[in-house]
C-alpha cells in the first residue's frame, strides 16, 4: 500500500517580466513575483508538503534578471534546509532554447528538471513516479499528454505539462491536450501550466488542473493568485486545496457617467491598494457632461494599485438628431411611438418616457448601457 503524498502545485510565475503597460508600477510588480516566492515556500513549510512541482513559465524569459535568479535560488536554500524536492520543467517562456535558464540552474542547484533526456523522475522514499514534459519551443512537442500511459510501478504516478485545454479549435503553435488524453493516461494527478487561471480539467476519474499564476501576471486576470496542494492517500480520492498567496487582484465595477462625484465616492468605499481596478463608465449622458477620465484617475490613483478606466457612455440625442432617423426603419419607427406616447402625458411620465427613449435608440444602435437608476 502506497504511504499518502502532499505536493504544491504551482506554476506561470513569470519570474522577470517586464509589465511595461504598468508604466511606473512595473517595477512594483516585478519585485512582487519575487516576494511571491517566499510565500510558496512558507504555504510548503507549513502544509509539510513531501515535494513541489513548477509546470513552467517559472521564468518569463530564457535571460531572466539577476535579481529574479537570486531570488529562486534563496527559495530553493530553504526548501533544501527543509529537504522538499522541487521538480521543474520547462514552458513557453523558458522552453529548451540554447543556454535555458532551467539547464543552468539543474548545474546549480538541486532542482530535478524533466526533459526530454530525463522525463522520469522516481524516489522510493516518497512512493512517486513523476513523467514531465519540457518544451523545446513555445509550443512543440504539440500533444504533450498523448504517449503517457499509466505504467506498471507500484508508486504515486504523476505527470507534469504547459499546454493548453483543447476545448473547440486549436491554437496555431500552441501545445494542447484533449480531456480523452487526460482520461487515457490515468495518472494519480496531473499538473498543468500555462493558463494563468485556475481550472479543474478532471476526466475519467484522474485528476488534472490548472494551478495558475500565483500572483496577478496579466492585469485582467481574475483565477490567479494561488497554489495547489494535493493530497493523495490509497483508495481515496484526490485532496485538491488553493492556498492564496497572491496580493494583486482585479476589482471590476460599471457605474453611471453622468454623476462623477456620486462615482467617486463609490469607487472609493471599495478602495485597495493592492487592487487593480478596472471601472467602467456607461449610461446616457448630455454632451456638456462628458467625464474627464484623466481627472478620474488622478482622482483615484492613490486609492488603488493600477486603474484600467474605459467610457462605454453615449451621449443623449436632440431633437434634431432624433428627427433624423426616417419613419421607415426601426429605431425611426421607435422613436415617434414614444414621441406620440409623450404628447399626451403628464410630466412625470414624459420624464420616464424621455429616459426610455434615449436608452431605446442608444440599444438599437447597438450601444451597451446600464439601466437607468
Amino acid at each position: 500500500m502506497r504511504l499518502p503524498l502532499k505536493i504544491l502545485h504551482t506554476a506561470d510565475l513569470h519570474l522577470g517580466a517586464k509589465f511595461v503597460g504598468l508604466g511606473s508600477r512595473g517595477a512594483d510588480q516585478r519585485r512582487r513575483l519575487r516576494e511571491v516566492l517566499g510565500d510558496i515556500v512558507k504555504v510548503a513549510g507549513k502544509e509539510r508538503v513531501n515535494l513541489i512541482l513548477f509546470s513552467g513559465d517559472t521564468f518569463d524569459s530564457n535571460t531572466p534578471s539577476p535579481e529574479s535568479v537570486s531570488a529562486f535560488k534563496h527559495a530553493l536554500v530553504r526548501l533544501d534546509e527543509m529537504r522538499i524536492p522541487v521538480i521543474m520543467i520547462a514552458g513557453t517562456h523558458d522552453h529548451l532554447a540554447e543556454n535555458a535558464i532551467l539547464s543552468r540552474l539543474e548545474t546549480e542547484t538541486s532542482i530535478v528538471f524533466l526533459k526530454p533526456e530525463q522525463s522520469l523522475w522516481e524516489n522510493a522514499e516518497l512512493n512517486v513516479l513523476i513523467q514531465g514534459v519540457s518544451l523545446i519551443n513555445s509550443h512543440q512537442p504539440e500533444r504533450p499528454l498523448a504517449a503517457w500511459r499509466r505504467t506498471d510501478s507500484p508508486f504515486w504516478q504523476i505527470g507534469m505539462a504547459h499546454a493548453s485545454l483543447e476545448i473547440e479549435k486549436k491554437a496555431e503553435r500552441e501545445a494542447c491536450f484533449s480531456p480523452r488524453e487526460i482520461k487515457a493516461a490515468g495518472l494519480d494527478y496531473i499538473a498543468l501550466g500555462h493558463w494563468h487561471n485556475q481550472r479543474d480539467c478532471s476526466e475519467g476519474g484522474v485528476a488534472c488542473w490548472y494551478s495558475g499564476s500565483p500572483e496577478m501576471i496579466a492585469m485582467d486576470e481574475s483565477g490567479s493568485g494561488s497554489v495547489l496542494v494535493v493530497y493523495l492517500e490509497y483508495s481515496k480520492p484526490p485532496v485538491i486545496t488553493a492556498h492564496r498567496v497572491g496580493k494583486r487582484s482585479l476589482l471590476r465595477i460599471t457605474a453611471e457617467a453622468c454623476d462623477t462625484e456620486k462615482t467617486l465616492a463609490m469607487v472609493r468605499s471599495q478602495a485597495d491598494p493592492e487592487a487593480v481596478l478596472e471601472l467602467t463608465l456607461s449610461g446616457l449622458i448630455s454632451p456638456e457632461i462628458k467625464p474627464d477620465l484623466e481627472e478620474i484617475k488622478r482622482a483615484l490613483k492613490d486609492h488603488f494599485f493600477y486603474i484600467r478606466l474605459r467610457d462605454d457612455s453615449s451621449i443623449t440625442l436632440s431633437p434634431e438628431e432624433l428627427g433624423k432617423y426616417p419613419g421607415n426603419t426601426v429605431i425611426g419607427r421607435f422613436i415617434r411611438l414614444v414621441q406620440e406616447e409623450m404628447s399626451g402625458s403628464d410630466p412625470g411620465r414624459r420624464e420616464e418616457l424621455e429616459q426610455a427613449l434615449q436608452m431605446g435608440c442608444a440599444m438599437l444602435s447597438g450601444r451597451e448601457v446600464i439601466p437607468w437608476s
